[in-house]
This record gives structure tokens, sequence and C-alpha cells, in this order.
């Protein structure tokens, strides 16, 4: 497949080269084309655009098989310790110094420096795809560093580590072996849930002075932020301000005296950088570990589970990349699904203009400021994408496709209290009634229209009902469920999943300067090419499709749902097993408050369910305010279970 012609003769014949190669491109390969080619600086001047803030990536050319980038790093900028996720990458120094930093992942999940070298103008160098490093221009440097980078296949994102402070050491219960007879507790996933749940059965078992080690297998670079808290972009915020957003659902104010010991200007009304809350998060998990009981053991597996069997009184965990283990409870904390691929049956051509992962922010920062995207999406996912997109100066069109085409509302300035809905709440959960959709959105609109007369707000309302969600979605039978992911998902969403007052003013300002429009709209069929996509689309209301053109498509419809949709291997074996029971309408699997595992109304006692998957029988079960309270419920079920004689 052949790129789009570039500005220079001599990038367009070392594209053309590439092309040559097909798809299967071999670092060496490159390397010997980089060395052929004698690319220098000015032939690539164009992409030379420094920034202040961070350094630039401007994308020469990126087909399904390769992307070609010039980075521009001025003095003092630099990148944090990452990987390429498996991309091979060959570069070349056109001007400057790079000073290289190699590092090696430790036990606790955080890197070490082990090496660093000087790379220099002219010289060449090859990433297998498996290395972590970080790459700086020295502070007392007098000229920028710039190189041209092929990754090969294009990398999504770099995936970040976390570096150790200087002269730290892993936590002692790291470097403990396990205890013999000492039970054993999976946790399968290391975002925020299972890192809580880890955090509390550290904290209760040497409360208990009981013997416990912890097996934690999550692939992520880095324990604890999950998705949402790992972005690096610093637009990106809280959508709960900071008083409700502590770990821990008995220390109330724990991250807002963190926040607020780190950044004085911030208060309990305040939306802090998510990134933030990320660091918060791992602080937490590796000061509970630190403080775990000297019978108390964790050792963090970056693998994937390829299937667990109920064995006697137990699990078999089988990984392909490690022994098997023997765990006497298995906790299931595997995050959010895979985000579906809305035009899977609906794409032909090439797929390099389609980013299918909207948190993948290199392919991201690939769009440059005067290109159109289309976003495949209206909710808070679109809104962060929105907001990368923003980081330049915009002058291309983006759009934002949903089949409501409702954007999330706004928090107010200013905290508000809540609206007690008890009062018209409680005759709709009698026993004897029949709670429907269409009568809880009734009452619902009739509360906020007298909230709004009596001079309050609606969101009073909306957050007055979020402690009786649960309740409510549980006393709604299964076709009324369906009946509101149907209908009423949508506008709840918005309503519920809001935005941060400046992450708010932002995306205004963007709709009032015309850069950003949102429609109700379907997507019939995309057809993509090396310069962009073709979307077929017909809008609420249209008598007939009309085609847009768009440079790139961003899939931003949020985490996957539905029958068979996306589930994590070791979820989908275990129901297939009949260890685990999927619900009707597809949202994750039965449990009970407590958060056990329930196939066919029978309590499974050592199989824990935290998380996303509970939002069958919770459907709050996404947001730190309850999920906190679930990880202290899972670990008090944990701890007693393990404390039943073996």
């Amino acid at each position: 497949m052949m790129h789009v012609a570039s500005r220079c003769p001599s990038i367009d014949t070392f594209l053309g080269e590439l092309d040559s190669l097909g798809a299967n491109i071999t670092g060496d390969a490159v390397v010997e084309m980089l060395v052929r080619s004698r690319l220098g600086i000015d032939d690539v001047a164009p992409y030379v655009t420094p920034q202040a803030d961070t350094y630039s990536r401007r994308r020469v050319a990126r087909t399904e098989a390769y992307e070609v980038l010039v980075l521009t790093w001025l003095p003092g900028q630099g990148s944090g310790a990452h990987d390429h996720a498996g991309s091979v990458s060959a570069f070349k120094i056109l001007s400057g110094t790079a000073h290289e930093t190699r590092f090696a992942r430790a036990c606790d999940s955080l890197v070490d420096p082990i090496g660093s070298r000087e790379l220099h103008d002219g010289e060449i160098g090859l990433d297998a795809g498996d290395v972590i490093h970080a790459v700086r221009n020295d502070r007392a440097s007098k000229e920028p560093l710039v190189s041209i980078h092929v990754y090969a296949p294009p990398i999504p994102e770099l995936r970040g580590f976390t570096s150790r402070a200087a002269e730290e050491v892993p936590a002692a219960a790291f470097l403990r072996r396990r205890l013999p007879h000492a039970p054993v507790v999976a946790i399968v996933g290391g975002g925020y849930s299972g890192a809580m749940v880890a955090a509390h059965l550290m904290r209760k078992a040497a409360h208990a002075d009981q013997p416990l080690h912890v097996v934690m297998f999550d692939r992520q670079t880095s324990i604890a932020e999950g998705a949402a808290y790992r972005t690096p972009d610093s637009s990106h915020r809280l959508n709960v301000p900071a008083s409700g957003m502590s770990a821990f659902p008995d220390r109330p104010d724990d991250f807002l005296r963190w926040a607020s010991a780190r950044d004085p200007s911030i208060g309990p009304y305040t939306f802090p950088q998510r990134h933030a809350y990320g660091e918060y998060l791992r602080t937490t998990f590796f000061e509970a570990v630190e403080r775990a009981g000297a019978k108390c053991s964790i050792e963090i597996r970056p693998e994937e589970i390829d299937v667990v069997d109920r064995i006697d009184d137990g699990w078999r965990i089988r990984c392909s990349g490690s022994p098997r283990l023997e765990a006497r409870v298995v906790v299931l904390a595997t995050g959010h699904r895979r985000p579906l691929d809305p035009l899977h049956q609906r794409w032909s051509g090439s797929r390099a203009r389609y980013i299918e992962d909207p948190w993948s922010s290199l392919a991201l920062s690939a769009i440059e400021p005067n290109e159109s995207v289309c976003l495949l999406g209206t909710g808070l996912t679109a809104i962060d994408v929105l907001q990368s997109l923003l980081r330049r100066r915009r002058t291309g069109a983006v759009v934002g496709f949903s089949r409501r085409g409702v954007l999330p509302a706004a928090h107010r300035e200013t905290a508000l209290p809540l609206i007690d809905p008890l009062r018209w709440l409680e005759p709709l959960l009698r026993p004897d009634g029949r709670i429907t959709t269409r009568s809880l959105t009734r009452q619902l609109r009739r509360a906020i229209h007298a909230a709004e007369a009596g001079g309050q707000d609606w969101r009073q309302v909306v957050d007055g009902l979020r402690p009786h969600t649960s309740t409510i979605w549980r006393a709604l039978p299964s076709d009324e469920g369906g009946r509101f992911l149907r209908h009423a998902r949508a506008f709840w969403e918005a309503a519920r999943h809001r935005m941060a007052p400046t992450v708010a003013r932002e995306v205004s300002g963007a709709l009032d300067a015309g850069i950003f429009r949102t429609a109700a709209a379907r997507v019939i069929a995309a057809r993509g090419a090396l310069d962009g996509v073709a979307l077929t689309v017909r809008r609420r209301g249209a008598p007939a499709p009309e085609v847009r053109e768009f440079d790139w498509i961003v899939n931003c419809t949020g985490p996957g749902s539905g029958q068979g949709t996306g589930l994590p291997p070791v979820i989908a074996g275990l129901i297939g097993a009949g260890c685990l029971e999927g619900d009707p309408l597809g949202l994750g699997v039965r449990s009970t408050p407590e958060g056990l595992a329930m196939v066919r109304d029978r309590i499974i006692d050592n199989l824990v369910v935290i998380g996303s998957m509970r939002k069958a029988d919770e459907w709050e079960s996404t947001a730190v305010p309850e999920l906190r309270v679930h990880a202290a419920l899972a670990a008090e079920a944990v701890i007693q279970r393990i404390l039943q004689p073996h």
C-alpha cells in the first residue's frame, strides 16, 4: 500500500522503499535503508516544529504497516520511561545529541535504571520493541535534538512506566517468600479495583495476624492506575470533585488531604488532573504494602491468564509465561471491556486513518491541527479525545456523531446540597408495585421541574438519586432494564457523568468557535484511504444518507457491553465452565452485594467480582465512590473465606 507524497524527494524515495517491504518490515531492513538514504536535517525541515511544553511529534507518513515521525526536543525536554509495545523502532539522529537511559522492571512493577548511552548526530539506533527507556535532550544543550523514527507497525501509545525514586527499594512484602501454608489470593487485574482490594487485604491480614500471599496478574506497565488515570494529558480532569475521591470509605478526606498537601490551591470542590489521581492510587497501594505484616507477601505477574480451573476448595491458574498457580480465592478485577468497533462490518479499504482505541495517546498526537476529525460517540470518552486535539491551536473541524447527539452536562462551579428523592421514590419501590422505565423517568422529570420551580438545580435531584441507583436497578424487571438501555441510558449518563467546570468551558469555547459540533446520526458505511475516510451517515430525521469526508476517525463509543461482546478471556472461560453467570442484558456477571459470584442463585464464596462486571446487579460499579465500598466489601469477604478451616 503506497504512502501519500511528502514535501521532499528524499523522503518520498525513503517511503517508497518502505512500501516495497510490504507488511513484514524488520528493524534490520529499516536500519539498512536509513544508512543508504543519508537523510539529513534539511530533508525534514518542514516537520521540525518545537513546542514549549513538550517535545513535538510530527507525522511524515502512516500506513497500516508503518509510521514515520520526526521528533523535536528542545533543551531540557524528554520522555518518561516507556516501551514501544512490541513495535520495532529504527531511528536516526539528525541534529543534536540524544541521552538515553535504559530501565528494567522490578518485582513491584516500578522500573530501575540499568544503563545509559549517548547517540550523536548521524548515528542510527534500533529498538526491537521490548526495551524500556527514556530519551532526553540535555538541559545544557545549545540546540534542539531532532530525530526521524520508523515504527512498524504503528504504535498506538507509548506504554509509560513509573521510575523508582532515588535510593528507594521495593517494600519488604515484595521481597518476602510466601510462608508455608499461607493462603494464596489471586487478583486478576491491577487497576483501581484490583489494587485497592490488595491494599485492604494487606491491612486486614496484618490486623488479624493472618499469613497471606497475594498474587496480582496485570499486564499494565504501572500498577493501580488503570486506563482512566494513566493519561499523560494534563487537560484530562476528574469528573468527581476531590472531596469525593478518597480510595477508602472509612477515610473520606484521604485524597483531599494528599492532594492539598501537594497543591494548597486544591479544595473540596476542585477537580484535579486525572494523572495526579493515578499517582495517589499508586502511592496508596505501595503504602499499604509497606505496612503489611511480617506474615504477608505479594507478587505482581505482568501476564495474561490463559485459564482458571476449579479444583477442590480453590482454583488453578494457568499462564503461558509462568508456572501454574493454585489459589484459595480468586478476585476478578478485570476493569472495563475494550471498546467495541462500531464500524467492524461497515468498513472497506485502508484503516490507517482509523483510531480504534481512543486511549491511544500517541496515535492522537499524530493528528495535525489542520486535519478534520470525526468522533464516533459524544460522551466523556469523546470529550477526552477533543481535549487532546485542542492542546494545539486547531483549525481542522471536529465532529461528534452519536445516536442521540447528546453531550455530557457540566458540573456547577460550586457545590450544591443534594435533594432527597425518597418522597417520590419509595412508592415506586414498594414490593406490591412494578417499577418501569416510564414511571421512573416521569417521576424524575417531575422532581426536576419542582426543584427548578423552587430556585434549585436539576443536578441536586440527579445527585440525590445516586445513593439509590443500585436499589432502583435491582428493582427493574429485566425487560424494563432493556428498555432503559435502549431509550433512556444516553440521557441519564449525560446528566449523571458530567464534565468538570474547566473542561466544560473548554468544550463550550470549541463549540462557540465552530471548531467542534455534534449531530445525532448513524454511520452506515466507511471507506478508508491513506489520506482520509469517507463516511456515509444518516442524520436523525434526514430523508437520505449523506457522505462526509474526514482526515481521521476516532472510536469514542466507550467501554464495550452487550451479550458476548469483548469479554476478557478469563471471564468468558469461567462463564463457559459454569463458574460465572452472565446477565440477560450482557452488562456483566451475577454477584451478591459483597461481590461473591453467583450462578443460578448458588453463591461461590471463593470467587469474587469487582468493577464494571458487577454492573449487571449494581449498575453503579465503575466510579470511585462506589468502587471504594465494593473493594472494602470484597476484601472482607476474602478474609472471611481464608479464615475458614482449610
